[in-house]
């Protein structure tokens, strides 16, 4: 297949994912040098591109020949990803965080298949979703909730217990069949999910999570949570409610009571009376109009009208409620039992509970409040 009729294939993929079909013939797509010299373009660049993998090796030895064979290696299957070499970095709270560094080889394979990837789930994601996701970031969410989430009463904070680290392989390959006919390629993701890490020159298999570190890790993550940004969609249809607030009784008497002077000071002015008593009238209604601008104009607890707001970066989620406590502390119930049901994640119970928007709840390194 010609480099020109893959990269015409590639650019058709977000098409065929946007009516649902399920792709097949991706691991063929892997096939010419060129995809081998792009990704190589790319994640040289990368911060920390210089850092070798258990191999030694780095991107700075890198010739055309070795993409040649390396590109040659996937396309006649013999290609095996090799362990991560695990490093540790300081956190902001003091502790370490775990990175797996894979050969320069496997950086370029996984930038290969990111791209592919990349062309049929970035069409589908959520629009809430900013994670590791051109043109999105922290500031995206941040700018989302402060624009949308006008009148959140609470906010719910889930907290997931070492996500990258408990991702299901079994469940992730699964989410990966239902877009993509193509055994050979899940199975190719598959090694690299199974290929292990090497720590202290022992090499230690992995049966689940994907190495924060490796090309493809935060791709997989967001496909991953895509399923979660689709219960959540699905939540939100189901709990919204009402299509205005009803009117504040408190703010409809203010008006009520300016509206009556406004009529009486007509009726003096068409009798013509002294302008004295229609100016008395007149800071009357002055005075009310400034009571009324410290009430809402509508019922902040109506019980018509319910909303449910939701906002991702990566694993840190957190999820805006209009309606009760009660609403809020079911739906934070609702959205544990998914996690741990159906994508057998945990979540922290210190840092997960229903929080009162007034007060606030940290996301993003920001305290987000009402």
């Amino acid at each position: 297949m010609q480099t020109a009729t893959i990269l015409r294939r590639i650019e058709t993929l977000p098409a065929l994912s946007r009516v649902g079909k399920r792709i097949n013939g991706l691991h063929r797509l892997m096939r010419p040098r060129y995809l081998y010299e792009r990704a190589y373009v790319r994640v040289s660049r990368n911060r920390g591109a210089m850092t070798p993998g258990i191999d030694g090796a780095t991107f700075d030895g890198m010739t055309l020949e070795k993409l040649d064979r390396l590109a040659r290696s996937v396309a006649e299957g013999r290609y095996r990803p090799r362990p991560v070499r695990r490093v540790y970095i300081p956190k902001g709270n003091g502790k370490l965080r775990p990175l797996g560094i894979p050969t320069a080889d496997d950086r370029i394979v996984q930038e290969v298949v990111r791209t592919i990837l990349s062309a049929i789930y970035e069409p589908v994601f959520s629009k809430h979703s900013h994670g590791f996701r051109a043109g999105r970031s922290c500031h995206t969410a941040l700018e989302e909730i402060r624009h949308t989430w006008t009148g959140v009463k609470w906010l719910i904070e889930v907290d997931v217990r070492g996500f990258f680290d408990n991702i299901d392989h079994e469940i992730l390959l699964m989410l990966l069949s239902r877009r993509i006919d193509d055994p050979l390629f899940v199975g190719l993701i598959e090694a690299m999910l199974k290929a292990g890490c090497m720590e202290d020159w022992k090499v230690e298999r992995t049966y689940s999570g994907t190495p924060q570190g490796g090309v493809v890790s935060p791709l997989l993550a967001n496909i991953y949570l895509h399923e979660l940004d689709l219960f959540m969609e699905e939540m939100r249809a189901d709990f919204d409610q009402g299509a205005r607030r009803r009117s504040n009784p408190a703010y409809l008497s203010h008006s009520n009571r300016i509206a009556e002077l406004r009529k009486k000071i007509d009726a003096l002015r068409a009798d013509g009376a002294e302008n004295a008593e229609a100016r008395a009238l007149q800071a009357r209604i002055k005075a009310i109009k400034k009571e009324r601008l410290t009430v809402s104009s509508v019922d902040p607890m109506d019980p018509g009208f319910r909303r449910l707001r939701y906002c991702r970066y990566a694993d840190d989620f957190l999820v805006g409620v209009i309606g009760s406590k009660a609403d809020a502390v079911q739906i934070m119930a609702d959205i544990q039992h998914f996690l741990a049901d159906r994508l057998r994640l945990a979540v922290s119970p210190e840092k997960t509970g229903v929080r009162d928007a007034s007060k606030g709840s940290p996301f993003l390194g920001f305290h987000v409040c009402a």
